[in-house]
């Protein structure tokens, strides 16, 4: 957020108090830079920070104490390390301080600056800073600020030089800063946690959804075979159906063949057998068994019927003794009811 943002919402901005080593007060230093309302050593002496502070509406948590050490109390120390290494530059600091200065690491207080090395892209440039504590103890002495006040230690700049310097973090000052710190993680991790509740809720409700559809179209399916089943049922049947009302309508009962049978033989004439059969499809035959006076014009009676055709007999004529009349075996073609209606 923009630093005008920042000061709006925690009442705080960037505000810093800056003392130079070897003054007795205090500058207010705003996010723009500007210096405004000092505090001298003297009101500091008279109360205290947070009173002198209060006096001016500002909570002691809402500003950092920031000290300027000259850069001739440093000791500047520049080497060159392997890329790969900027993850371990921690334990590197502490290593080079131990063994490359007259110092031990608690003694001391350090920043750094790294950077790309110009010459070698595999290597990386550091630039580490280190003071001597007693230094800050010195340049706090008459101030009425105490060591856990400061919050940062930085470098002044000469004057007219712009030069970029590290700035070392002493852990003093505002809490605030914490505070705000745990409280932008926690609201992102509850924004991700939201955003990822949201996304799984979502796909939990797609799941349910295609699961919930995939089912309907299942039932649907099986309902619409069982209806496509019996439809196929219906329209077998329906064509059964047709076929057997349209033999009915074109092929002669069994009755009327027995009637036509009955009015064609003449008086002196009677069957014994009478078969009824089916040579090839469509075509239907009356095979007849009996005796007669006279057989040999049967097949000419059969033929003048409507009903038969292609009469003929299909044995020898036998006289029989104790019948006293002419054995036969006829055979006639039945015919159908639409080439009768034709004739």
């Amino acid at each position: 957020m923009p630093p005008e943002t920042l000061a709006w919402l925690l009442d705080r901005g960037d505000r810093q108090l800056a003392l130079r080593a070897g003054e007795k007060e205090l500058r207010f230093i705003d996010a723009a830079g500007v210096e405004s309302a000092p505090i001298s050593a003297d009101e500091l002496m008279a109360s205290s920070l947070e009173e002198a502070l209060a006096r001016r509406g500002i909570p002691r948590d809402a500003i950092k104490i920031t000290l300027e050490i000259d850069q001739g109390a440093f000791l500047v120390r520049r080497f060159d390390i392997p890329a790969v290494a900027m993850s371990n530059l921690p334990k590197l600091l502490v290593a080079d301080i131990e063994r490359k200065t007259p110092f031990r690491a608690s003694d001391v207080v350090y920043g750094h600056l790294s950077s790309a090395h110009p010459d070698a892209p595999d290597k990386a440039h550091v630039e580490m800073w280190v003071l001597r504590r007693d230094i800050i103890s010195n340049a706090l002495e008459g101030t009425g600020i105490e060591w856990d006040d400061v919050a940062l230690v930085r470098p002044e700049s000469a004057v007219g030089v712009s030069q970029k310097t590290p700035i070392i973090a002493l852990g003093g000052g505002a809490k605030t800063v914490d505070w705000f710190h745990y409280l932008v993680i926690g609201l992102s991790a509850l924004t991700v946690l939201l955003l990822l509740v949201g996304v799984g809720a979502t796909l939990w409700r797609q799941d349910r959804m295609r699961a919930e559809l995939e089912s309907k179209i299942a039932e649907t399916s099986a309902r619409a075979t069982r209806v496509r089943q019996v439809a196929d049922r219906a329209t077998a049947e329906s064509r059964l159906l047709a076929i057997l009302r349209q033999q009915r309508e074109n092929t002669p009962r069994f009755a009327d063949l027995w009637e036509e049978t009955s009015r064609i033989l003449p008086d002196g004439a009677y069957v014994t057998e009478l078969r009824l059969s089916e040579a090839k499809a469509g075509e239907r035959l009356i095979e007849l068994v009996g005796f007669a006076d006279s057989a040999v014009g049967l097949p000419a009676l059969f033929d003048k019927s409507p009903i038969f055709s292609e009469a003929a007999l299909t044995a020898a004529i036998t006289p029989d003794a104790r019948e006293k009349r002419e054995g036969f075996s006829l055979r006639a073609r039945v015919r159908q009811k639409g080439a009768t209606a034709s004739k």
